[in-house]
């Protein structure tokens, strides 16, 4: 078994499934981001089992912070709306910071690219028949997105968000587009969390 086997081919119609239900993707100004936010996307998805984002159940980690209603695609939209009002914050009050808009948003909705595969039920299955060859789980959703990132040819600083914005981030050093993220993904679970919005 081939972690990164596809398990069928990435298609137009399955590009088409991350931006609808991604549509912040369009306002990625860099056409080259765009096209790599899709494309990590679908890669991830052609890995799994998944149909599309919101077939991956709606939770932080498996069976961790589990939303009550709504999909991964709310989370990942919602991450990047907050990262997005953290820089303009801050640009109102600090016009002279420099923060790559199109690498916060991009990274933040391709932050959780590695989840097809971390939630994937035929990895789950085979992480849980034998831990001790396969691991549980063989890699996290950060290290497998950062995978997907490069594979698929986003550059380093995408790549550098989706393992930063995790626990793996703890042990690196982040750029300030990861920080943002982090911050941003880390914050909306826990006003889920604290709005009664997550199952006990």
């Amino acid at each position: 078994y081939h972690y990164a086997k596809h398990r069928r081919p990435i298609t137009d119609a399955l590009r088409q499934t991350v931006t609808e239900d991604l549509p912040e993707i369009a306002d990625i100004a860099d056409p080259d981001l765009r096209h790599g936010a899709v494309e990590a996307w679908a890669y991830a998805l052609a890995c799994s089992d998944f149909g599309r984002i919101t077939d991956i159940p709606p939770e932080g980690n498996p069976g961790l912070s589990v939303l009550k209603r709504g999909t991964q695609a709310d989370h990942l939209r919602g991450v990047a709306h907050l990262a997005l009002r953290f820089v303009e914050e801050f640009q109102q009050t600090n016009p002279e910071i420099v923060v790559d808009r199109d690498i916060v948003l991009t990274g933040a909705l391709c932050h959780d690219v590695g989840k097809p595969y971390e939630f994937d039920p035929s990895n789950m299955k085979r992480w849980k028949a034998d831990p001790s060859e396969t691991g549980h789980p063989t890699l996290r959703h950060s290290v497998f997105g950062a995978h997907v990132c490069l594979a698929v040819g986003l550059p380093e600083e995408i790549a550098h968000i989706a393992l930063g914005h995790s626990l793996a981030g703890q042990h690196i050093g982040v750029s300030t587009e990861c920080l943002i993220v982090r911050h941003a993904d880390h914050t909306w679970w826990q006003v889920a969390g604290g709005l009664g919005l997550l199952k006990p």
